[in-house]
């Protein structure tokens, strides 16, 4: 009797725990994030880490082994970008047919997308396929996941470059998740396996023809030789062309559409002291000519961002310097306290597609600029004094105010406090 209540007693104890188990799954799974896909995060393998640990990089992503046509003296394409404008690859590879070099950045799913498109890419255009080496790099927050590889495998070329351009997100927006232009620049400078480099945005387009005058340039001036430092930055002046226009060719196309009002060069609206130093009155008055030739030495001016080709062990990108404002001032800042000289090119130019507008600009421009002025004057410049034995500096700092506000300082308020000019006005 007493082993028959016991036996009842356990039966109705295993009953209840079955029964609380029950409750507690069917609460998980009413509770559970919807977000959650079906499919499992899938890693990617190869990585390595930046510097600062904050970036994985994966150099040479699904490399296909050097080309039969590779030469050391010769010059190299470095560019950068995120996934939705992998689609200029096509007509950059038409102007350059060349060695080229590109990052991608490539946080969570976006890796999925990127692994598809390289693979359809380099099926569908055989310069692609021969000449481009990619790079992907991802925040160590931000894993690459490739759950969704195949997604974009069944679409047609001319489907896959609709999709690229449209994929969803514009620059410095990346899905809310700061976009590391300089440690993108980095890792497709690494993958730079020539003598000479030119480093561009991926929308920006070369003459057509550069790389090859550019080879006979180098030997002509005996540039590919290993036993003798060059420190000098052939620099690539740069326009921006209407939207919907076509790039032009050579330098007669360039000029025609200057005179037709197509044609501006670059952040005209938006920066143009950015590029003044490139002169370009006294550019234009050099002839065109099928060869290269240094117009003029160009003077380092603090605002100066030029697109240059350099020998690949100029100074790298620092990494510290995210979203927009003065990512690429510190480099040349850097190349200027290190010696170098700046050569202007005759016949070579480079062409942005559409005009750069005040209006274009992402919401947190002005506040990723002003982060970006303090990592400069205040701990960049200070790095570069211990880095050099030189007399070269960047300084004085010039005092910060965002550009749109700068007209509205009138009545004896435009003058604001600097470590150096405590009283400087506003220029």
């Amino acid at each position: 009797m007493q082993f028959q209540l016991n036996s009842v007693k356990f039966k109705n104890l295993l009953l209840v725990i079955i029964v609380i188990q029950a409750i507690a799954f069917l609460s998980y799974y009413r509770l559970a994030p919807k977000n959650v896909t079906s499919k499992p995060v899938v890693y990617m393998a190869g990585e390595t880490l930046d510097y600062s640990g904050e970036y994985r990089i994966v150099q040479f992503y699904k490399y296909q082994g050097v080309s039969l046509e590779y030469r050391f003296y010769d010059v190299s394409l470095a560019t950068q970008c995120s996934v939705n404008h992998l689609h200029h690859l096509v007509e950059l590879l038409d102007r350059w047919d060349g060695p080229v070099s590109c990052s991608v950045f490539v946080p969570n799913q976006d890796a999925s997308f990127a692994d598809d498109a390289i693979k359809r890419l380099r099926q569908c255009f055989p310069k692609i396929n021969r000449h481009v080496s990619f790079h992907l790099v991802y925040p160590s927050t931000h894993i690459a996941d490739l759950s969704l590889v195949g997604t974009w495998l069944e679409l047609s070329c001319s489907e896959l470059l609709v999709r690229l351009e449209n994929f969803g997100y514009q620059n410095y927006d990346v899905a809310g998740i700061s976009f590391p232009h300089n440690a993108l620049r980095n890792a497709a400078r690494s993958g730079v396996l020539t003598q000479y480099v030119l480093l561009v945005d991926i929308d920006v387009m070369p003459n057509v023809g550069l790389r090859n005058q550019f080879i006979e340039f180098a030997n002509r001036n005996s540039l590919f030789n290993t036993s003798v430092m060059d420190l000098t930055a052939y620099v690539v002046p740069v326009f921006e062309v209407l939207a919907g226009l076509e790039f032009p060719k050579d330098k007669k196309q360039l000029l025609n559409g200057v005179e037709n009002g197509s044609v501006r060069p670059f952040h005209n609206e938006t920066c143009w002291w950015c590029h003044k130093t490139e002169d370009f009155d006294r550019w234009k008055s050099f002839p065109q000519g099928e060869n290269l030739n240094v117009a003029f030495i160009a003077e380092w001016d603090k605002s100066w961002e030029p697109f240059y080709i350099a020998r690949r062990d100029v100074p790298m990108f620092d990494e510290r310097f995210k979203q927009y404002g003065f990512d690429r001032i510190q480099q040349i800042c850097e190349m200027y306290v290190a010696g170098y000289s700046f050569s202007v090119l005759d016949n070579a130019f480079l062409t942005h597609h559409g005009w750069k507008t005040a209006g274009g600009f992402y919401a947190k421009k002005d506040s990723d600029n002003a982060q970006n002025w303090i990592l400069f004057n205040y701990h960049f410049k200070d790095n570069l004094l211990t880095k050099y034995s030189t007399n070269r500096t960047c300084s004085p700092i010039k005092p910060w105010i965002p550009k749109n506000k700068r007209g509205a300082l009138v009545g004896g308020q435009g003058f604001v406090k600097s470590r150096f000019n405590p009283r400087r006005q506003l220029e």
